[in-house]
């Protein structure tokens, strides 16, 4: 019952999201051929290792010198597109609507044995953060920053900050992390991201229950979630569809959950200018159960979240 109420916190509208408690993730191997071992290491204890990322060819972007590709100096914030002025609200769903990529066959028993509520991932207590992507779609408005080299994303309804490296290379030794390690480069007017290395515990979605996840409220227990593999990558691309739209189209590879690139839905944010583009403070705030405000009380109620969850699908059903 515990697990239960704390999801549909989650499900009626408030900002928070919990996932379970997980231990230090652990730093993965030295980049190398699969099965090489780790300096320092045995061979044996190398075949235990998750074997290397397999990377894309870089752009011809990326092969410049980091000091005359864009983004490299201060005089280049002039050539950028603006993703600096105010910030970014999102105006889509933070779950993907339609997941049709096929699943691999071990990912497809996970997700015909998934219990929505009982199994969802952020089922735990207080504020932990559901990870990329969910984090920057459900916590917008989003906050662009520069310097040379680096682009930060202040995601206001989390507290947290992107850093992505611009021109730059993945770490040797990236320590698994919820936003990932990133790096970005400039394809015209496209700024075009890629990240590794996350941690295991991300809210990660495979797909939804057949007819569900197309209606106007899209129910978090509506969608499969499960774990990722150690190969995981992610390759977003920003752009502006004109000075007041953001689109981001991500794609996701991960082998050991679809059998081939998983093709996100496109998220559009619009820009807020002026007082409504300054970022705020954001405070979490977590319950074991859901509420309600009761105009005729005049009080918060606790609901039991079974019946939550009946009169959302009702409504939704309408």
């Amino acid at each position: 019952m515990k697990n239960r109420k704390t999801v549909l916190a989650a499900i009626t509208g408030t900002a928070m999201m919990a996932l379970p408690s997980a231990g230090i993730a652990q730093a993965g191997p030295p980049p190398g051929p699969p099965g090489s071992p780790a300096p320092g290491s045995s061979a044996q204890g190398a075949l235990e290792r998750p074997t290397a990322i397999p990377m894309q060819a870089p752009s011809p972007n990326t092969m410049q010198p980091a000091s005359t590709a864009l983004g490299s100096k201060w005089s280049d914030v002039t050539k950028l597109p603006d993703f600096f002025a105010g910030n970014w609200q999102s105006v889509t769903s933070f779950l993907d609507r339609e997941p049709k990529t096929p699943l691999t066959a071990k990912a497809k028993a996970y997700a015909d044995a998934f219990k929505p509520i009982t199994d969802i991932p952020f089922a735990g207590a207080g504020c932990k953060t559901p990870g990329m992507p969910t984090i920057q779609r459900l916590g917008s408005p989003l906050k662009f920053f520069f310097e040379p080299g680096m682009i930060a994303i202040y995601i206001e309804n989390s507290s947290m900050t992107r850093f992505i490296k611009v021109n730059g290379k993945h770490a040797a030794r990236p320590n698994p992390s919820y936003l990932g390690d990133s790096i970005g480069h400039f394809e015209g007017n496209e700024f075009v991201v890629e990240s590794i290395a996350f941690a295991d515990d991300i809210l990660f979605q495979y797909t939804n229950f057949p007819g569900k996840g197309t209606s106007r409220f899209v129910l978090p227990i509506e969608s499969v979630f499960g774990p990722h593999g150690p190969n995981l990558r992610m390759v977003e691309r920003m752009k502006l569809l004109d000075p007041d739209t953001m689109e981001i189209t991500l794609t996701i590879y991960d082998d050991t959950v679809w059998t081939k690139p998983y093709v996100a839905n496109t998220q559009i944010f619009k820009r807020n200018r002026g007082d409504a583009g300054i970022p705020a403070e954001w405070v979490c705030g977590s319950g074991a159960d859901p509420l309600e405000f009761d105009p005729v009380s005049n009080e918060s109620i606790m609901q039991d979240p079974a019946d939550v969850l009946k009169k959302l699908q009702a409504k939704d059903a309408k």
